[in-house]
């Protein structure tokens, strides 16, 4: 039995719940780290019931595989599409029903994080998830569609970064016990997750092992899908025109911004005199893609995914001036932390793409723009994580 006078200490105790949770380190969390998930928790049974027949039909303990893309985001395939789910606001009731897994080779884990990033917006595939279990000639026959399910978009993205032992399973045919039972993965999950009492907010924060709280991305997965809808054919219709290139474009808004930035690089690959073709419906594509861009929610959303956890930092804010501050400290070091990497990534991703020449692309220019912002805020996130941590006296990390 866990203490819980332990886990509580230095913390007003009135006003959390008597029960034990799992809340994960964010600080301990890298690019291309699996998390798998059984679904034991769920308030409807039909939830678990499928977690239940996706574990006795593939002969493993879990039913659902994430990817990490930068601490805190994890990228998932769930009905809705990719999406992105934040482990700062996530727990599970039990650390039996997760398993965080690490490759070591951290240079393709990275890779990997990126790929499965660009798929955020492509939509669910119901008939690939359930292939993925059924004899190959019926799956030949039956999927017809250009989505994916959770495990395979794991599993390639670490095949296409160049992981052998995903490359040996073709991705529509992995599975979350596929990946629990390969050789050369880390299992990190008891020092990954800790075990707390629960915090007070806990009814707004996802269940990693039940049920999930309604989250702003998943208007940015809509966003990318109508991108994805239409602008996709055009993208496609210019690979199949000038093949030569070997270029591939993913059905989302960073898959299709990526394409345009490849080709754009690519070129002068192009043989004869179709140049000027090339330009030019490159040049309308990425037009268009622009456009979209700056017409979407986009910098919108992302400020109001800051004001939702700004909402949370004042509250700590608040907390510190109280003679009990109810902190939990811990939890804060390692937002913290993460925040940090997150500025970084961000803020080189924004200098990498100057460095490219945004000239080069009105496209790459209006995203950048958005990265920009997203990167403006996270830093002031940090500036006021730091401010409650000096108030409480607890030594910045």
């Amino acid at each position: 039995m866990i203490e819980k006078q332990a886990i509580a200490s230095g913390s007003d105790r009135a006003r959390y719940d008597d029960r034990i949770v799992y809340l994960p380190r964010v600080d301990l969390l890298r690019p291309g780290d699996i998390l798998l998930t059984r679904n034991a928790e769920a308030e409807r049974r039909r939830d678990m019931k499928q977690s239940d027949i996706i574990q006795r039909m593939t002969g493993g303990r879990f039913s659902h595989a994430l990817i990490c893309s930068s601490p805190p985001a994890f990228i998932e395939a769930v009905g809705s599409g990719v999406s992105i789910l934040s482990m700062a606001r996530s727990f599970t009731h039990d650390v039996e029903n997760v398993r965080l897994l690490r490759l070591p080779d951290a240079d393709i884990a990275a890779r990997a994080a990126q790929l499965a990033q660009d798929e955020v917006g492509r939509d669910y595939s119901v008939a690939r998830a359930v292939g993925s279990i059924l004899p190959v000639e019926l799956v030949e026959r039956m999927v017809r569609d250009h989505g994916t399910f959770c495990s395979a978009l794991v599993g390639q993205a670490f095949a296409r970064a160049g992981a052998a032992q995903f490359a040996a399973t073709p991705a529509d045919r992995i599975t979350p016990a596929t990946i629990e039972k390969l050789k050369g993965l880390e299992d990190l999950t008891e020092t990954v997750f800790r075990p707390k009492l629960a915090p007070n907010n806990l009814e707004e924060m996802s269940a990693l092992d039940g049920d999930r709280a309604p989250t702003l991305s998943s208007e940015q997965t809509r966003i990318s899908a109508d991108c994805a809808r239409k602008l996709w054919p055009r993208a496609t219709a210019i690979t199949e025109e000038y093949s030569e290139l070997d270029l591939e474009v993913v059905p989302t808004l960073y898959g299709i911004l990526r394409f345009v930035t490849k080709a754009v690089e690519n070129r002068d690959d192009i043989g004869g005199n179709r140049h000027t073709g090339f330009d030019q419906a490159l040049a309308e594509l990425d037009c268009e893609l622009a456009a979209f861009i700056r017409a979407s929610r986009l910098s919108a959303l992302f400020r109001d995914i800051s004001a939702h956890d700004d909402a949370i930092l004042q509250r700590n804010l608040r907390e510190s001036f109280q003679v009990r501050p109810d902190i939990d400290v811990e939890a804060m070091r390692a937002f913290l932390v993460a925040g940090r990497a997150m500025y970084e990534a961000r803020s080189q991703s924004v200098q990498n793409w100057q460095d490219w020449g945004l000239e080069r692309s009105a496209a790459m220019a209006a995203w950048a723009e958005i990265d920009q912002v997203a990167a403006n805020a996270t830093r002031l996130r940090n500036l006021v994580v730091e401010e409650v941590l000096v108030r409480l006296g607890i030594p910045l990390p």
